[in-house]
């Protein structure tokens, strides 16, 4: 009765109508991850029943079982480990003082520059695969990680100084006038008073960034061919075969379940510095 009289019938349907909207779209999103989560416990003959069974009436490891015996498993989620760790790394070390000097710097051509720097982020993949290949096969970069964590910071480097700009203009200049006067340089100046400040909007690009990185899947497939420097987005499509005919699609959900479950698990171990880092962006 106090919330009806606070906020009104019409806030009350407002209120509902927000709500069913929300959980109708949670249910949209999560529906595709439960049916995979699904799929990996439950026997082959239990996927495609009609009506379909939202629960396992016998749950097994046995498709779990079967890809560790066909995909390296092990090794995959290591070359991503370091694929994706590295390059977030190598990403941010770069991006974070370029995009301070986007914001703090006015120099000739900087407007011009940023601009170019977006235009080369649109680009799409396809259009610059073949040169990109011919390149890295001429330098011995194919088939290696260290030419995967190139193309890796590449890929996501215009993405992250564009955020980090908004990020470091919403730090006052008054603070950096402050410091400067009392003799900080300008790596003391980002070390000691800036990153503290946007500490938040750090660990979400580095969170971004490592999904990103560990979800991808083309590039691998385009440069990378033998095991030792597969990923395990790779090896889901590895995971399907059983014939020439036929998909293995319970294979492919139990390798996809372990795939989700690190970068789930790190999105809602760091869930609050993801959302303090985007209403730091969002809110000047």
């Amino acid at each position: 009765m106090f919330l009806a009289k606070r906020i009104g019938k019409k806030g009350i349907l407002r209120l509902i109508f927000q709500y069913l909207f929300l959980a109708a779209f949670v249910v949209i999103i999560m529906a595709p991850l439960y049916y995979t989560f699904l799929s990996a416990f439950q026997p082959r003959d239990d996927m495609f029943t009609i009506p379909l069974k939202y629960w396992p009436r016998h749950p097994t490891l046995e498709h779990f079982i079967r890809v560790f015996n066909t995909v390296p498993y092990a090794r995959y989620t290591l070359n991503t480990t370091i694929l994706s760790l590295g390059s977030t790394v190598v990403v941010l070390i770069i991006a974070l003082p370029a995009a301070y000097a986007f914001a703090r710097i006015d120099f000739p051509g900087s407007n011009l520059l940023l601009m170019g720097l977006l235009a080369s982020g649109m680009l799409p993949g396809v259009a610059t695969l073949i040169p990109l290949f011919q390149m890295f096969q001429k330098l011995g970069l194919v088939n290696t990680l260290l030419g995967l964590g190139i193309l890796y910071v590449s890929g996501t480097m215009t993405f992250t100084i564009w955020v980090a700009i908004s990020f470091f203009r919403q730090v006052p200049r008054e603070l950096e006038e402050v410091a400067r006067i009392d003799g900080a340089s300008t790596w003391q100046l980002m070390a000691k008073i800036i990153l503290p400040i946007i500490k938040p909007g750090v660990a979400t690009l580095f969170i971004i960034n490592f999904i990103i990185h560990w979800n991808e899947f083309f590039l691998p497939l385009v440069f990378a061919r033998d095991a030792s420097v597969k990923t395990v987005t790779l090896g889901i499509s590895e995971a399907a075969y059983i014939g020439q005919y036929q998909q293995a699609w319970e294979n492919i959900s139990a390798m996809g379940t372990m795939v989700v479950i690190p970068v789930f698990l790190l999105a809602l171990f760091f869930q609050r510095q993801i959302i303090e880092g985007i209403m730091a962006g969002a809110f000047k």
